[in-house]
């Protein structure tokens, strides 16, 4: 009898639902007014780069810097984009039935200033050669 006791407690403990509350953190990354029309929204896997698809462009936003970073100009009517590997925007739409995939290189701006330089301030080109003598 006793020993039907303990095993009717214990199955009693093992099928009774335990109530577990969990609760969420949460910050927010990115906070913007586009001003037009939200089509879609895409981000890389770092999650540093945002893309939003509105009607006739591409807007690249930075979560880091919480601006946008450039404007990809779509010809046609997308209603979807999606990233694909580390450099590329796959847009499609469903009505006409449209693939445009997108190809793009982030540009990083060096500061000059107080270096030596050789040549044109202007040019087209810049090489900049960072040695450590030491």
């Amino acid at each position: 009898m006793l020993r039907q006791t303990k095993l009717a407690v214990i199955l009693a403990v093992l099928l009774i639902p335990v109530t577990v509350h969990a609760a969420f953190e949460h910050e927010r990354i990115l906070n913007a007014d586009i001003g037009a029309p939200i089509l879609d929204v895409t981000a890389n896997p770092a999650g540093d780069l945002v893309f939003v698809l509105t009607p006739g462009e591409v807007l690249i936003y930075s979560t880091d810097d919480q601006t946008v970073l450039d404007r990809i100009p779509v010809a046609g009517p997308f209603d979807r984009i999606a990233y694909q590997d580390e450099d590329r925007l796959v847009l499609t739409a469903a009505k006409p039935s449209r693939i445009n995939v997108i190809r793009f290189s982030r540009i990083f701006d060096i500061d000059l200033s107080g270096r030596a330089v050789k040549g044109p301030p202007d040019a087209r080109v810049t090489l900049v050669v960072f040695d450590d003598y030491q």
